[in-house]
């Protein structure tokens, strides 16, 4: 924040971060959308690049929202606001016309943005959970089904297992 900065260019610098912030966000929107749809199929690879996609723009993302934090806050000093947490509705209020408009849309393009990608990753969560979950249990199948099952004891008397299993193994000799 320079001594000649006007409100103006305060403002204009806020909005220019608030826009790139959308775009990101709605970028993430699309990754994870895509995610949804790799989860469902299944491609590891496809997975781990669009995985790397999301890193890459949740860093983006935490980047520039420390931008708009500190240039919020530098309008609102310059509009003798206090400088913590201030809000772009706060904002807007000391705005006329169309520049405090601009600031509740993008305000709600945000909010709605932020919604959706976060409606859709607690899906994708719920997915990989689900897909652990039947992969664990076919596994713990698989070893049941593997495990030696003693049909006699060492006596030569005949000991019938507690609970029966289908889809045992056998070897059929000739």
């Amino acid at each position: 924040m320079s001594r000649g900065d006007t409100k103006q260019e305060f403002y204009n610098r806020l909005v220019l971060t608030l826009d790139e912030l959308v775009k990101h966000y709605r970028s993430l929107l699309v990754v994870v959308r895509k995610e949804k749809e790799i989860l469902i199929s299944a491609d590891l690879d496809l997975l781990n690049d669009n995985n790397k996609t999301k890193e890459e723009l949740i860093l983006k993302i935490k980047a520039l929202d420390s931008q708009r934090v500190r240039q919020a806050g530098d309008l609102a000093s310059v509009l003798g606001l206090t400088t913590e947490d201030v809000k772009l509705k706060d904002l807007a209020y000391y705005f006329d016309g169309k520049e405090g408009e601009k600031l509740r849309s993008i305000k709600t393009v945000l909010e709605l943005l932020i919604k959706r990608v976060s409606d859709l990753n607690q899906f994708n969560e719920e997915l990989v959970k689900s897909a652990l979950s039947s992969i664990t249990g076919a596994m713990k199948s698989i070893k049941e089904t593997l495990s030696e099952k003693t049909t006699y004891k060492k006596k030569g008397s005949s000991s019938s297992p507690t609970t029966t299993r289908s889809g045992q193994l056998v070897r059929r000799e000739v």
